[in-house]
């Protein structure tokens, strides 16, 4: 493991003044006491007591004492030499003096400063405990350890010392835990995981190569391919292994490594690494290729429902006119018989006689055939679908263990998806006996309750041949469509795995909820006693309404002008919200916007990322997926930066390629993508850009970043993958047609801090508290925006909890129910309009699970989108899950209320998501090739595309962001009065000025490598 992981200029870094003290940290570490000035001037003349104030003010101010004690700002000279009423010219020629050292070591005594030499094996274990417990760079190490040597008063050593003491030290922990790890497997299971970095004969690649790649044929064919790859591994042994002695993410970090690497660098790692490398990587890709096994029968059971009820439309279609005719026919007849029948002398008989009995035989027949049940829809479609489904059952259920009872259900006492799920097993378990079955299988005997009423019919029928016996495919293939429902709601599940598993087993619970509800409620504000908070958000509710109330009360103070209530057809009041009308432009703003945008310089797309990358570093997060120091070779960051050009571009590695650069060699870009290109470290480059964003003075006028908004970029995936779903208004129509949802989340600083890659377009409302919890910039927004598809009753239950303002825009917001906690209260003129109260006491039986749930989601120990699938149970909630769905019921009619009467929250809400979908707008401009649809076939692939996306997008916004602002100064320089109002509503999402196409140069201008700004045009210039 090498040495140096810090660069030259970081280096050069160390222990210096880098930057000329402000006042306020002159004031701070340079300002001399009484008792500090004595000490000063008691040394031996002017030079050595000027001396001696700066060494004591640089002791403070970089925790350490330099080589030239001189070698400080004259800032700090000037303001230490006016204390001690010197002249700052008396320092010359200090630092040559032997009297320089005798004054560090009498600061030392009187100050309370340490030599690091003295502590050096205490802060080695310090060191060595925290390398074994976190997965920490190099770097985080260092500076953690410097923040610590800060706050104990030690002086900071050179820097090669500290940097050999990480390295060494990360090395020693790296072995012990490689040694750990590759101990553990039994001899045979060693011999078969080296195997693994092999071709073996008559194979083209290795069984690294082939188990690391994710499944993409969805079909029945497919699932029965992932289910053998996951019995391969899974016959690796890895469920038999106790890892816990090695830190999970270590685990997780040689486990991609094994992922992204070439098999032939794995098999070339020197001693026990490469042992634990694969261990790593069984141990991971295990419950990762359960997953995606189910993730293929879950789509392809989707695909054969879809496909079913598109079949049974037509054939619906096809037959609804002969349908008519019989219906027709027998109308008549009936018609004719009624007449007769009201008659007391008709006879029925002779009627019946006079008629086309053939004709109505034949209705009655027709009528027999296609008239279907109220429930009916497409099981004899899906039934005709048994020998596909077939080919794949029997391994299912074999080789995945299903389970029902999630820890949620079994602490409240069950629910009904408890027992769905538990009536599923059963079922299932009867399933397997029937492929041994010999006997006819009597239907007293098979469970049924799991069956709907049409499925019943089938299974059990009764009339035909087949009347009082049991229909075995009907069963099998209802039992398979319930099993993908239950999959879906959490209602059975495999212990264990990521996404298909329990989602509540990480909830706190017992003794560990016991010792951590103290610290949730003080972080979250809320009161372990059940009915405190709602009692206060009962009190909030009705003082909205008494204000909503006043506005519709005619009194023209408190007039809302924008609400009226209106009588429906039905003849029931309802409210109705006039639209926000467009804000008036000024000219001032027009103008400014149109000079702004004619001095922005020409640029092409990758000089922008490298210029960006001059201010910021960002491009310095992207390190080896080994974790160790960084690569070595020259221009490393012109590769990275081709890489992720191409990729955000959507255009391939070609166009980026040139011959005559090596950093621009084809193979060199492939090597970079495969090991540099990752998730961590996209975002950590990601966070770099939205924090350097947020400092800039103009961001402060659009928005301080406490408001985010959450929306979904949807994007075509015409290839064979797992990760995308169908949704005909998105992605067309057709068997192949799908796509993925970049869920993604915009600051009120027009800046992206987070996205998260959806297959198909589920539920919005379930990813945006993950995508809050997960990000990792400095940004806390503290309210969150998103379209009417978020603004659920259990999001708005969960966002209170957590102590978030969830403010979604609203359609039909009229149409919308209100709800009330006093049922005594009268709210005047709408108060019949207010029926439905708040079940304020099922909050305050289930409050303490309501902790439970927030703590839990607080601290990651469960996923959101998962635990919320489960939660409302696909319909049917849980009890936990209609106790936060009551509590959202009474904070969005909270929300509603304030809705209704503030235009300034309509508007806030309006621009947010406005600059949202203005966002997406540069991001499809720059995803501009290839039709701007993702081919990439892992989910991998097209996390780490997207996300480049996004790390491109916030690229030229803060590029946007700088030479606005620069614009400005220009604008203002030549004597222009600018209004703060009309900065406001600039926006750094233009791009008419950013080259997307045809000209990929990674070389910048040599003033601007020389951290110089481009000049901005003339006005008029094209």
């Amino acid at each position: 493991m090498p040495v140096n992981f810090l660069t030259e200029d970081q280096r050069g870094r160390w222990g210096r003044f880098n930057e000329v003290p402000d006042f306020t940290q002159l004031g701070g570490f340079f300002h001399l006491e009484a008792a500090d000035r004595r000490r000063a001037m008691a040394a031996n003349g002017a030079r050595n007591q000027l001396g001696y104030a700066v060494q004591l003010g640089t002791a403070r101010f970089l925790n350490c004492f330099l080589t030239d004690p001189e070698d400080v700002p004259a800032v700090v000279v000037d303001y230490v030499a006016e204390q001690l009423g010197l002249d700052a010219s008396a320092l010359k020629g200090y630092g040559e003096k032997e009297a320089r050292w005798d004054h560090q070591k009498q600061i030392r005594e009187a100050y309370g400063f340490e030599v690091f030499e003295e502590h050096a094996f205490a802060l080695a274990c310090w060191i060595y405990r925290r390398a074994w417990s976190n997965n920490e760079r190099p770097i985080v190490l260092l500076d953690l350890l410097t923040h610590r040597l800060v706050e104990a008063k030690i002086l900071l050593p050179g820097i090669s010392t500290v940097e050999r003491l990480v390295s060494e030290i990360r090395e020693r922990v790296a072995l012990r835990q490689y040694k750990i790890l590759a101990s553990l497997p039994s001899p045979n299971q060693k011999d078969a995981l080296e195997e693994l970095v092999t071709v073996a004969e008559g194979r083209r690649i290795s069984g690294l190569d082939r188990l690391r790649k994710s499944p993409t044929d969805v079909s029945a064919a497919g699932v029965g391919k992932a289910l053998e790859r996951h019995v391969e591994l899974r016959g690796l042994g890895a469920s038999a292994w106790d890892l816990s002695a090695v830190p999970a993410g270590k685990v997780a970090a040689l486990a991609r490594f094994a992922k992204a690497a070439r098999a032939k660098a794995v098999a070339d790692l020197a001693g026990d690494r490469k042992l634990a490398t694969l261990v790593a990587f069984a141990a991971v890709m295990e419950p990762v290729s359960a997953d995606e096994a189910i993730e293929v029968f879950d789509l392809a059971m989707g695909d054969l429902v879809r496909t079913s009820a598109f079949k049974a439309g037509k054939e619906r279609l096809r037959t609804l006119k002969d349908l008519d005719s019989a219906a027709i026919v027998l109308r008549e007849v009936w018609l004719a018989i009624r007449d007769v029948a009201a008659d007391p002398d008709g006879d029925v008989r002779a009627a019946l006689d006079g008629m086309d009995l053939l004709a109505i035989h034949a209705a009655a027949e027709v009528i027999g055939e296609l008239a279907q049940e109220p429930d009916e829809d497409f099981h004899d479609q899906l039934l005709q679908r048994y020998a596909t489904i077939r080919r794949f059952l029997t391994k299912l259920l074999k080789v995945i263990d299903f389970h029902a009872g999630a820890a949620e259900a079994g602490r409240s006492g069950g629910g009904q998806g408890a027992r769905r799920g538990f009536e599923l097993l059963e079922a299932i378990d009867f399933l397997k006996g029937l492929e041994r079955r010999r006997s006819p299988v009597r239907p007293d005997e098979v469970p049924s309750a799991h069956l709907s009423s049409a499925w019943h019919r089938r299974v059990f029928p009764k009339r035909g041949e087949k009347a009082g016996e049991v229909n075995t495919l009907a069963y099998t293939v209802a039992t398979v469509e319930r099993l993908r429902e239950c999959l879906r709601r959490h209602e059975v599940f495999v212990p264990g795995l990521p996404k298909w598993g329990d989602p509540t087993a990480g909830l706190l619970a017992g003794a560990a909820w016991d010792k951590a509800r103290a610290m949730v409620c003080r972080d979250l504000g809320l009161s372990a006693e059940p009915g405190a908070d709602t009692q206060r958000w009962a009190r909030t509710l009705d003082f909205a309404y008494k204000q909503l109330a006043a506005g519709l009360s005619g009194e023209e103070s408190v007039r809302n002008e924008w609400l009226r209530i209106e009588k429906s057809p039905e003849g029931k009041d309802h409210l109705v919200l006039t639209g926000l009308e467009a804000l008036d432009e000024p000219a001032s703003l027009t103008a400014l916007r149109a000079d702004v945008e004619a001095r922005m310089p020409v640029v092409d797309l990758p000089e922008v990322l490298l210029e960006v990358h001059s201010w910021t570093g960002c491009l310095d997060a992207f390190t080896h997926v080994s974790g160790e120091a960084p690569s070595r070779r020259e221009d490393m960051v012109k590769s990275i930066a081709a890489v992720l050009v191409a990729q955000a571009m959507n255009v391939g590695m070609r166009p980026m390629a040139s011959d005559h650069e090596p950093a621009l060699a084809l193979d060199r870009l492939f090597w970079a993508e495969q090991n540099y290109i990752r998730a961590a470290t996209l975002t950590a480059a990601n966070a770099t850009l939205v924090d350097y964003h947020a400092t800039q003075e103009i961001v402060q006028t659009w928005g301080g970043g406490e408001l985010a908004s959450a929306d979904g970029l949807r994007f075509v995936v015409p290839v064979k993958t797992i990760n995308a779903g169908p949704n005909t208004k998105y992605f067309g129509k057709g068997k192949g047609a799908r796509g993925v949802t970049y869920y993604n989340f915009t600051s009120d600083q027009f800046t992206g801090f987070h996205g998260i890659v959806i297959p198909g377009t589920p539920k919005d409302w379930y990813y945006i508290l993950e995508g809050l919890l997960e990000q990792e910039t400095s940004l806390r927004p503290t309210e969150i925006v998103s379209d009417t598809a978020g603004a659920s009753e259990l999001a708005f239950g969960v966002f209170r909890l957590l102590g978030w303002q969830f403010s979604p825009r609203l359609a039909d917001v009229g149409s919308s129910t209100l709800y009330r906690a006093d049922p005594a209260a009268f709210y005047g003129r709408f108060n019949t309009m207010i029926k439905t109260r708040v079940n304020i006491g099922l909050i305050n039986d289930h409050w303490d699970d309501l902790l439970r749930v927030a703590g839990s989601l607080q601290t990651g120990a469960v996923r959101p989108a998962e635990l919320f699938r489960y939660l409302t149970g696909g319909g049917t909630p849980t009890p936990i899950g209609r106790a936060l769905m009551e509590l959202g019921k009474l904070d969005r009619s909270v929300y509603l209320a304030s809705y209704f009467n503030d235009e300034l929250l309509r508007r806030r809400v309006n621009t947010q998501l406005n600059r949202q979908e203005a966002r997406h707008t540069l991001a499809r401009k720059i995803f501009h090739g290839q039709k701007g649809e993702l081919r990439q076939r892992y989910k991998e692939g097209q996390e780490d595309q997207l996300g480049a996306l996004g790390l491109l997008t916030n690229v030229c916004i803060l590029w946007n962001t700088v030479y606005t602002a620069r614009a400005l100064e220009q604008i203002r320089a030549e004597g222009k009065k600018i209004a703060t109002a009309d900065i406001a509503r600039l926006s750094p999402l233009g791009f008419e000025w950013l080259n997307f196409l045809g000209r990929y140069n990674f070389s910048l201008p040599e003033a601007v490598r020389e951290g110089n700004f481009r000049p901005l045009r003339t006005p008029g210039q094209r």
